[in-house]
């Protein structure tokens, strides 16, 4: 395979004075400065200066400036981070710390480059985009295309083992050669990105593989990395294929068609050197199905299967058959539905969990079961409601989904767990008898089902921004005196009044 990655016609090479500007540095900075309005604790990373992002915003302009002196010279230079390891879940990660200046600078090479190069990636990569590309727009296109296409659909999945740490630095280099000047700066600036130094108590070596995993620049280097493959599978007639970072899919209605795709994509990993996860590798297909609906695409409906068979090419079995398969998180089924996964459904149920355990507590202290009902609806409500992290994901997952019934047994699961919360003696159906659904939805009990209906028609539409502004405004109500003018927003502190206000602020 060529891995070469020549810029389309419509493009020119980039270069320092062509993407950057005073004002890209500044909207990245706020863009670095916006963080803390989810995660506090982001902004008190350090890397080896022992700086957190609040020293650097107590000088701002200055700092600024000299930032901006610096690149405009190209006299800047980044310095070595430091490796941190973490273990997410079970999911060991190695994240590259940087001084903020750094990670100021690696977030505006991001941003521009991004926005820059936005054409010269294929429709089919979704991650790490600008617009209107992002996993939402993946999944929603997969699942028009799979409910289009007739059956047998035939498929080719594959996720790259240790994406990032993989990179190959001599390919890498040639790519960006073909996209950016190599004579200018901002090859200088990237090559200093990709061959970074590590700091280790008084030594600094130089990184000989792979990306900084945790920099904003490694995610353009990604989906630069992998945009030859990208090209060659979108050149298949008849193809369908979709890549969302080191996620890819393809699939086609036509057997010869997905095992060239699998060619073309062994070949491609191979002069890449990347490996496929062996979880994750799998060719398998949809068989024929009988919708209750009649044949053919329609919405989901009750699905019988053709017996299992497995395809096979040259004796080999090739395509085993299946009737669902898990993409991003989501489970795509042969009959056209789309569910959720034992492991998300549980991840849903968890995220609950722990917000009942951080409250334990306080429910402890609550003598009724009425109470202790109504402080468990309080904190289930909360999650739903104003956790950030917990709204991103339930939300995606119901947007999504369109099995009900899976819906209404989590709703159900939810029921049970308020009660046993009340009751304090476990998931049993009696608890019903000593307080009806109807009575715990009467004090305020959240449904999926009735969240998912009303995010497909449009009446949850808020965003995270508007979501934290509500809840500072809230925050500073509660700390302010009796009768100190809570509803009149004029007098909020100064701090508030930009973000209460921002038409206003200027």
């Amino acid at each position: 395979m060529n891995v070469h990655c020549p810029l389309p016609s419509t493009h020119r090479k980039a270069t320092f004075t062509r993407v950057y500007s005073e004002l890209a540095l500044h909207q990245a900075v706020i863009r670095a400065y916006s963080k803390p309005l989810f995660t506090w604790r982001k902004a008190l990373g350090m890397s080896h200066d022992g700086r957190t992002l609040y020293d650097f915003a107590r000088h701002s302009l200055k700092n600024i400036h000299t930032l901006h002196q610096q690149l405009a010279g190209g006299t800047f230079q980044f310095r070595p981070g430091i490796a941190l390891r973490y273990n997410f879940n079970g999911k060991h990660r190695t994240i590259n710390l940087f001084p903020w200046e750094e990670r100021i600078v690696d977030l505006l090479l991001y941003r521009v480059l991004t926005h820059y190069f936005h054409g010269a990636f294929e429709p089919s990569c979704h991650a790490y985009r600008m617009g209107g590309f992002g996993v939402d727009q993946c999944q929603r296109s997969l699942n028009a295309r799979l409910r289009q296409l007739p059956r047998p659909i035939y498929f080719v999945k594959r996720d790259v083992q240790d994406y990032f740490p993989s990179l190959d630095h001599e390919r890498l280099l040639t790519m960006l050669a073909e996209w950016v000047e190599p004579d200018d700066i901002l090859f200088e600036l990237l090559r200093q990105r990709i061959e970074f130094g590590i700091k280790t108590g008084d030594r600094v070596a130089t990184n000989q593989c792979g990306v900084a995993f945790g920099t904003a620049i490694a995610c353009f280097f990604a989906n630069l990395y992998l945009t030859p493959l990208d090209r060659q599978l979108a050149s298949v007639p008849g193809l369908r294929y979709y890549r969302y970072a080191d996620d890819l899919l393809a699939f086609s209605g036509d057997r010869a068609t997905t095992a060239h795709a699998e060619e073309i994509i062994s070949e491609s990993f191979e002069a890449l050197n990347l490996c496929s996860k062996p979880k994750h590798h799998r060719n398998f297909y949809f068989p024929n199905v009988a919708r209750a609906d009649g044949p053919g695409p329609g919405p989901p409906g009750r699905a019988t299967m053709n017996p299992p068979s497995d395809e096979t090419i040259d004796g080999e079995t090739h395509f085993e058959s299946c009737e669902k398969f898990r993409h991003l998180g989501l489970e795509f089924r042969a009959d056209g539905g789309v569910g959720l996964s034992r492991d998300k459904s549980r991840k849903i149920q968890n995220l609950f969990r722990f917000a009942w355990r951080r409250y334990a507590h306080k429910l402890g202290k609550l003598r009724s079961p009425k109470g202790r009902a109504r402080k468990a609806i309080e904190v289930a409500k909360d999650v739903l409601e104003h956790g950030y992290r917990s709204i991103a994901i339930i939300d995606y997952y119901l947007k999504h989904v369109d099995d009900e019934e899976q819906l209404r047994r989590l709703d159900r699961w939810l029921a049970e767990a308020v009660l046993a919360i009340a009751f304090d003696n476990g998931h049993k159906k009696g608890n019903f008898k000593k307080m009806s659904f109807a009575k715990l939805r009467a004090m305020g009990l959240p449904s999926l089902c009735h969240r998912r209906r009303l995010l497909r028609h449009g009446h949850l539409e808020s965003s995270f921004f508007t979501l934290r502004t509500e809840k500072l405004i809230e925050q500073k109500r509660r700390r302010l005196p009796p009768g100190y003018g809570q509803t009149r927003v004029d007098r909020f502190p100064p701090e508030l009044k930009a973000v209460a206000l921002p038409e206003t602020a200027s």
